[in-house]
């Protein structure tokens, strides 16, 4: 076959497979797809693109292109915000993350498939010639608070060695002198540390619960895994204790690294899925042009778009009417502050007959927009809308708050439950997310504290936001003292985000709060059911 690969790590595999490979790289940037074939002679049979991180590379007139096109996403769990509506203009879409291929697909109907990223080709090297027991390579900033608690917890309690800002060679034999490799990711995904480390010849200790992680190291035979501080604790003591057991587990990752997890591993299930899906096109549902245009659109939302606002605003008007479009436009008036022109552009979709005038997702926006602008009788009338064509018949909201708690469960039911990478922003943002619409409802009212629970019930399996999990359980402690299964779930967030000496205080007070109103055996079984190696009930002395 001959496959154009842009900026692809796949591209020397590929081609040794027998393939004809032309490899692009372009700068960040927006990059006309034809204009860069046509410049390199070049007719492919797949068009494969890797995403970037970083400055994003955007490929326009992917439609006008011949071959298959392919989107593989290496970030998706932070920037699925845009990607929902760029991976339209492809005809099947890898993500590196299994849950997040599966939302991709449900979402935009375009085919997705799970292709993870891949270890290195290295030696063994055994444990008996390295110098360091426990060391982790990454980056620690301000703007990540989590990973510098993470590092400072095992710097003090362990004396793990940090290293950042090294060329991946470095990296390389860093963890090639190094027994025990703590992981940390920022929304629950499997990230490039689980292979680089496990490459090497680490003894991993991951996050638990990431979706795929079974089925890509097994936890206790190849990885170690952990729920939280003294979990982790407790596993590095155990595997410090006893390296002939966390030897035999770390090459047993790097053999399956070795068998199963490198780069021409991935270039052949890669063309696997081509092969299945060549002569096969099933995005185009909507025009190439509104995808390209709310690509941008959503980019823009978060600062991040390759181009002025104005050319944005040219781009959204000039696209053919339909709700997408509508809905799109009402964000960006908001979004540039222009509540005359969403008020006009409410009014005049009440109003018109437009054949999509009835649609819910449209109806559901414009009813948001409207209570952004302080305008609960608009508000309704777009509920009532939205109702007049539906089976269900519920009692009108009688308030705001109750609007958008009705919109946060539309929203629910459809598994938008959140925007991970996308700073929400009430002032310019419309809700797109049930946790959106709980953060406005919460505004409202502070002291409605079912707010505050729907939102923890809805974040408690979401990793990611354990700051926003804390400022709510905190919140809720506050108001209700007695509440001792919120000070419970408070003292397990605390040690999820390595605030040891919190999360041991807050668990205590649960534990007095559940003995005063005898309630202690609850409080056992709900400790024992997130707690399974019992490290919490040690330290508490239960």
């Amino acid at each position: 076959m001959r496959l154009c690969v842009i900026n692809c790590s796949l591209q020397n595999e590929l081609r040794s497979l027998g393939h004809t490979v032309l490899g692009l790289h372009p700068k960040p940037g927006i990059h006309d797809l034809p204009g860069l074939l046509a410049e390199h002679r070049f007719e492919p049979d797949v068009v494969i693109q890797q995403e970037t991180l970083g400055p994003r590379v955007l490929l326009q007139g992917l439609d006008k292109a011949p071959g298959l096109k392919i989107f593989w996403s290496i970030d998706t769990h932070l920037n699925a915000f845009w990607q929902v509506e760029y991976v339209r203009l492809f005809d099947l879409v890898c993500s590196t993350q299994r849950n997040w291929s599966e939302y991709l697909q449900k979402l935009t109907g375009t085919p997705a498939y799970w292709l993870s990223w891949f270890g290195q080709r290295l030696p063994w090297r055994g444990w008996d010639k390295r110098s360091r027991e426990v060391g982790f390579v990454g980056r620690v900033t301000e703007h990540r608070p989590s990973r510098q608690r993470f590092v400072d917890f095992l710097r003090r309690e362990f004396q793990m060695e940090l290293v950042q800002d090294v060329s991946f060679q470095q990296m390389l034999v860093f963890y090639r002198e190094t027994r025990l490799a703590p992981n940390e990711s920022i929304f629950g995904e499997i990230n490039f540390r689980l292979f680089e480390a496990a490459s090497c010849g680490c003894l991993v200790l991951n996050p638990a619960g990431i979706p795929g992680l079974e089925e890509t190291f097994l936890p206790d035979r190849e990885i170690g895994v952990f729920s939280h501080a003294l979990e982790l604790k407790s596993k590095i003591n155990h595997y410090s204790r006893n390296h002939h057991l966390a030897e035999e587990m770390a090459k047993a990752a790097w053999a399956r690294i070795q068998e199963e997890h490198l780069a021409v591993h991935r270039a052949q299930r890669l063309l696997e899925v081509v092969t299945r899906a060549t002569g096969r096109s099933l995005s185009g549902s909507e025009p190439p042009a509104l995808s390209w245009a709310l690509t941008l659109y959503r980019l823009w939302q978060a600062r991040r778009a390759p181009l002025a606002t104005e050319e944005l605003r040219h781009l959204l008007l000039a696209l053919p009417e339909s709700s997408r479009k509508r809905e799109a436009l009402l964000g960006f008036w908001l979004g540039t502050h222009q509540d005359n022109l969403v008020l006009h552009d409410l009014r005049a979709l009440l109003q018109s007959d437009l054949p999509f005038g009835n649609d819910p997702s449209l109806a559901r926006t414009a009813s948001l927009a409207a209570l952004h602008l302080g305008e609960p009788a608009l508000a309704k009338a777009f509920w009532l809308r939205r109702q007049k064509h539906s089976v269900h018949a519920p009692r009108p909201p009688r308030t705001p708050l109750e609007m958008y708690r009705f919109w946060g469960g539309t929203f629910q039911r459809e598994d938008r439950l959140a925007r991970p990478g996308l700073p929400f922003d009430h002032e310019r943002h419309i809700p797109e997310s049930t946790l959106e619409c709980l953060i406005l409802g919460h505004r409202l009212d502070s002291r409605e504290m079912n707010v505050c629970r729907a939102m923890d019930a809805l974040l408690e399996k979401q990793s990611g936001f354990e700051p926003l999990r804390l400022s709510l359980l905190s919140h809720l402690t506050l108001h209700q003292p007695g509440n001792w299964l919120a000070g419970l779930k408070l003292g397990l967030v605390n040690l999820q985000g390595f605030r040891l000496e919190e999360g041991l205080e807050e668990l205590h007070l649960a534990v007095l709060r559940a003995e005063q109103h005898g309630e202690t055996r609850k409080l056992n079984n709900a400790l024992a059911a997130t707690d399974p190696e019992g490290s919490i009930r040690a330290v508490l002395g239960m």
